[in-house]
């Protein structure tokens, strides 16, 4: 009997135990889903590219109750100092913001905040004026992400970033800095995809040239010297074709990606330098004080006012009688008399037995004597580097058929067939340099082409043509320019820095020389 009581005992409290097992597994609830945070009509984990009226409207549903929702804001745009300047932050909590201006901030983007969250079981805010706002007032090609996380009351939380890209406009500029003498000139690239080109060529011209860049941004036009000798063994550097800028000159310029062009430009540069009387046009007289005190009117290649070019023993052929009548009358440089607007310049023989070359300059001649000094060298404001000397001549060259008496070589020339000469140089001078020749010994004879520099300063760079034959017609010559310093800094204005010469006989200095040669000349201008 005390046995049965015992067992029916222990099946009761096993039967109690099983039923307070069910009990309590009741009472235990399930728990509700945990947040969850999408993108209406796209996909939240992918990136998005920001265009103009794009939509951005975002769901959030928490079945527990929205218990805290922050956002956390990575943008080079919105940087936590723009986003401070309006009250904002880069990292914000839509339950409890930290100030009322944040509150105020975040509704005017499109966010809900306080009691429109707070508790809430589902969510649904529209920040598509927000996104497209950016690449309105942002030009740079980057990423801005949007970090929502939100927390249910049962500390269920979900979190998701929106992920925005901006490609920025892919272009490129021309900043007007066009340097005319150094011959360069930069451009500003936005958004150039890896790879790119930076190209500028002078308009409608067959290659382009690559600009090159030290920080992807802004790239450098720049003229590339080639190294060369010349034939006195000098070293000399010309301007490779097709770089660098120069004056006159419309340049294309564009960002190339593959064969795709990005974006495209042009430019044209200033006008550059004139030479004055450059077309021969102006000619006027000048007065000559002979040794007796009195003044004669003698023949000047420049119009009145202007003192650039001169002409060597005009002065002693350009005589005049008591009366002003002229008696010896052929200077060695005049307005063409069958072509006006050109000068003539003709070798002479004065006197009968001294002979004389045609010659013009830039420069001033002194005549006193029986010798004269060419004064070589004027003041000349550079603006712009030229790339040559462009002339139009005649010429009549013949047999060197005068020695000049002080001519140390006048043998080795002796019947030889003479040779005229025009040439352009660019010095660095602070005074004039004078040759001087007559009856006496030559001095100060110099060559552009044999010699970097004399006392007075520094030859930067020459232009030369040596005239061998005869040319009825006119001949349009251009003479390159041929540089003894890469980069040469521009001369002063105020120093004597340009020399242009023209002679009927490269000799004429020693009086050696042919004396029916002639030689023709007009159009003088700079080549760009």
């Amino acid at each position: 009997m005390k046995r049965l009581v015992c067992m029916t005992v222990a099946m009761a409290m096993t039967a109690s135990l099983f039923v307070a097992c069910g009990d309590d597994g009741e009472d235990e609830k399930t728990p509700p889903p945990a947040p969850t945070i999408t993108l209406k009509d796209g996909d939240i984990k992918a990136t998005h590219e920001i265009e103009s009226g794009m939509s951005v409207v975002v769901n959030v549903a928490a079945p527990g109750g929205v218990a805290d929702f922050t956002i956390r804001i990575d943008s080079p745009f919105l940087t936590p100092e723009e986003l401070s300047a309006l009250g904002l932050a880069a990292e914000m909590n839509l339950v409890t913001p930290a100030t009322s201006q944040m509150a105020a901030g975040l509704k005017g983007l499109g966010f809900p905040v306080g009691d429109d969250v707070k508790g809430k079981t589902a969510l649904t805010f529209n920040i598509s004026s927000l996104i497209p706002l950016i690449a309105q007032l942002y030009d740079q090609t980057s990423n801005h992400d949007f970090t929502l996380t939100v927390t249910d009351a049962k500390a269920q939380r979900a979190t998701e970033t929106l992920k925005f890209h901006l490609s920025g406009p892919q272009t490129i500029t021309y900043n007007n800095d066009a340097d005319l003498w150094a011959n360069t000139a930069t451009l500003t690239v936005k958004n150039q995809p890896e790879g790119a080109k930076v190209q500028y060529r002078v308009k409608d011209a067959e290659a382009w040239t690559d600009a090159v860049s030290a920080d992807g941004t802004v790239f450098n036009i720049a003229p590339v010297y080639e190294a060369s000798k010349n034939e006195a063994e000098l070293d000399i550097y010309t301007i490779k074709a097709g770089t660098g800028i120069f004056a006159a000159t419309t340049y294309e310029y564009r960002m190339l990606d593959g064969e795709k062009v990005l974006d495209s430009g042009e430019f044209t540069t200033a006008a550059g330098d004139k030479i004055p009387n450059g077309d021969m046009s102006g000619w006027s007289k000048r007065m000559w004080i002979d040794d007796s005190k009195k003044e004669w009117p003698i023949t000047y290649p420049n119009p009145a006012g202007l003192k650039l070019w001169d002409s060597g023993n005009n002065a002693f052929l350009e005589q005049y009688d008591e009366s002003g009548a002229p008696t010896i009358f052929t200077p060695l440089c005049r307005e063409s008399e069958t072509e006006a607007g050109t000068a003539l310049l003709s070798a002479r023989m004065v006197m009968g037995f001294v002979f004389a070359p045609g010659n013009m300059f830039t420069g001033d001649f002194n005549y006193s004597g029986f010798s004269g000094t060419v004064n070589f060298g004027k003041a000349y404001t550079w603006t712009a580097r030229p790339s040559a000397l462009k002339v139009r001549y005649k010429a009549k060259v013949g047999t060197i058929d005068k020695l000049g008496s002080n001519d140390p070589e006048a043998d080795k020339y002796k019947d030889q067939p003479d040779r005229s000469r025009i040439f352009a140089a660019v010095v660095d001078w602070t005074a004039q340099h004078g040759v001087t020749s007559g009856m006496t010994a030559p001095t100060g004879m110099w060559d552009p082409a044999a010699t970097k520099s004399l006392d007075e300063g520094a030859i930067l760079g020459y232009a030369d043509l040596i005239i061998t034959q005869t040319a009825a017609g006119w001949v349009e010559a251009t003479l390159p320019f041929n540089w003894y310093a890469e980069n040469a800094a521009k001369p002063a204005p105020e120093k004597f820095s340009l020399v242009i010469s023209c002679a009927t006989s490269v000799r004429g200095d020693y009086l050696t020389g042919c004396s029916t040669n002639e030689m023709q000349v007009d159009d003088f201008e700079w080549v760009y």
